[in-house]
C-alpha cells in the first residue's frame, strides 16, 4: 500500500509522544505527573493509538498499569525517527548538537556540572536528566539518553562505560554527640537516632550485615528519597546519618565523620555509560568520550 494512501486516524506524531513519553516514565500516572486530566488526555491518545495499531498498548491488568512489549518497541522506533529528525534539523543549520546525559541529581551535581565546566562545549547544547539508576539503564538502552551515570551492577551488557573513581560513606554525627565517645563501634551508634537514604537496598544489606554481627538494631528516625533531602534533615533535626564522601562540600555546620569498624569496607561503583555505535554515528558524542576518559 503506498504510504500517502495509508489510513492515519488515530495515528499522530504527538500520540506516539505521548506513548514515549509513558514507557519512559514506566506509566500513565508518573508520565501525567499526578495531573488528573493530562491522565484523562493520555488515556484517550493511547486507547486511540490501539485502535489505530489493533493491539493493546497497555497491560490493564498489572498494577500499576505498564506498557506492553509492544509498546516499548514502538517507543523505541518513535525515539530513533525523532533523534534522526533532530539530527537532520541541526545538519542542516548552524544550531548546537543535543548531547543527553541521564543520571540522579547526586551525579550531575557532584560531577556533571563540574566536568561539564571544563570541557569543551562549542556546539553542543548539554541536556542533564535527573533518573534513578533504573531509569537510565532503561534510558540508555531505548536510546534517549547519549550517555548515563549509574551504579556498576546496573550498566546493561553491550554498552561501553568507564569506571569512575569508588566513593566511600561516612558517617557524620553532631560534633556533641560524637565527642561523647573517643572510639565508636556499632553498638554505640545503634543507641543514637539517624537518617539513612529511603530505598539504597546495598548500602540496606551492608548495614544489616554491621548490625547482625554487632546483635543491634539501628535506631532510624527518617528515611529521605534524596541526599539533598537527608542532608537537610541532618541540619535541621541535628541528627547524624550516613552520607557519601563526594557531597562533602555540602556536609551540614557542626557535623564530624566517626570512624566506624568495617565502614571502609563499603563504597558506592558508578560508571559512565553509552552506546557505541551512536558515539560512531555522531562525532560530538566520540569528541565527549575523549573527554570523559580524561576524567
Amino acid at each position: 500500500m503506498s504510504r500517502t494512501r495509508l489510513k492515519l486516524k488515530g495515528l499522530s506524531l504527538d500520540r506516539l509522544e505521548t506513548l514515549s513519553t509513558i514507557v519512559s516514565q514506566g506509566g500513565i500516572t508518573r508520565a501525567a505527573g499526578g495531573d488528573a486530566s493530562k491522565q484523562s488526555q493520555f488515556s484517550r491518545q493511547i486507547a486511540e493509538l490501539e485502535s489505530w495499531f489493533g493491539i493493546e498498548l497497555l497491560d490493564r491488568s498489572s498494577t500499576p498499569i505498564k506498557p506492553t512489549s509492544a509498546a516499548l518497541r514502538i517507543a523505541r522506533e518513535v525515539d530513533e525517527f525523532l533523534r534522526g529528525l533532530d539530527s537532520l534539523r541541526e545538519g542542516a543549520g548552524s544550531g548546537r548538537k543535543t548531547v543527553v546525559f541521564g543520571a540522579g541529581e547526586r551525579m550531575i551535581r557532584s560531577y556533571l556540572i563540574p566536568w561539564a565546566s571544563r570541557v569543551e562545549r562549542e556546539g553542543v547544547s548539554l541536556i542533564f536528566k535527573n533518573l534513578t539508576s533504573s531509569a537510565t539503564r532503561a534510558e540508555l538502552l531505548a536510546k534517549r539518553v547519549d550517555f548515563g551515570i549509574l551504579r556498576k551492577d546496573r550498566c546493561p551488557t553491550g554498552l561501553m562505560s568507564i569506571a569512575m573513581k569508588p566513593i566511600p560513606i561516612c558517617l557524620l554525627l553532631p560534633s556533641k554527640i560524637a565527642a561523647t565517645r573517643r572510639k565508636w563501634t556499632w553498638k554505640d551508634v545503634s543507641e543514637v537516632p539517624l537518617l539513612l537514604l529511603e530505598g539504597d537496598e546495598r548500602f540496606s544489606d551492608f548495614l544489616k550485615e554491621r548490625c547482625l554481627e554487632a546483635s543491634v538494631e539501628l535506631d532510624v528516625a527518617a528515611e529521605f528519597s534524596s541526599w539533598t533531602q537527608l542532608l537537610d534533615g541532618m541540619h535541621g533535626f541535628q541528627v547524624g546519618g550516613f552520607v557519601p564522601k563526594d557531597l562533602e562540600s555540602r556536609f551540614p555546620p557542626g557535623f564530624v565523620s566517626v570512624a566506624l569498624p568495617k565502614l571502609s569496607e563499603y563504597a558506592d561503583e558508578y560508571v559512565v555509560a553509552w552506546s557505541s555505535s551512536e558515539v560512531e554515528k555522531r562525532a560530538e558524542l566520540g569528541r565527549l568520550v575523549k573527554s570523559l576518559k580524561g576524567k
